[in-house]
């Protein structure tokens, strides 16, 4: 399994995922991690639009997720409803946290334990 983290530093969750510079994903093998890998993420800041430019707001958020799309999971301190929908749409499971720390709650995560705040979808 491989889960992504947005992240700004390769340590902590960015609080928001257009902004973010890029992901850590960390690949689980038998419950225990075996690697990290920090991947370059594609900017949305500017890319957010309404009414019939939607489809090109989806193909953005897309593009975003390219980097990843070998992830089953995406955890993040926030994102908008686009990019919401887009990774279910994909298959990603994405889960919202305050939480600040990639390895803390990574550990919550591989104990089941790590909520998703659904109300940190803008």
């Amino acid at each position: 399994m491989k889960i992504a983290f947005v992240s700004d530093n390769g340590t902590t969750i960015s609080r928001h995922f257009g902004r973010a510079r890029q992901y850590l994903v960390v690949t689980i093998t038998d419950g225990q991690e075996v690697a990290r890998e920090l991947r370059s993420k594609t900017d949305c800041h500017g890319h957010h639009h309404h009414g019939a430019a939607d489809a090109h707001e989806d193909q953005h958020h897309g593009d975003m997720l390219q980097a990843i799309a070998d992830c089953e999971v995406l955890i993040a301190g926030g994102m908008g409803a686009g990019v919401d929908r887009r990774l279910g749409a994909v298959g990603i499971r994405a889960i919202r946290t305050q939480m600040q720390e990639i390895d803390q709650a990574l550990q919550l995560f591989l104990a089941g334990s790590l909520g998703d705040m659904i109300e940190l979808v803008h």
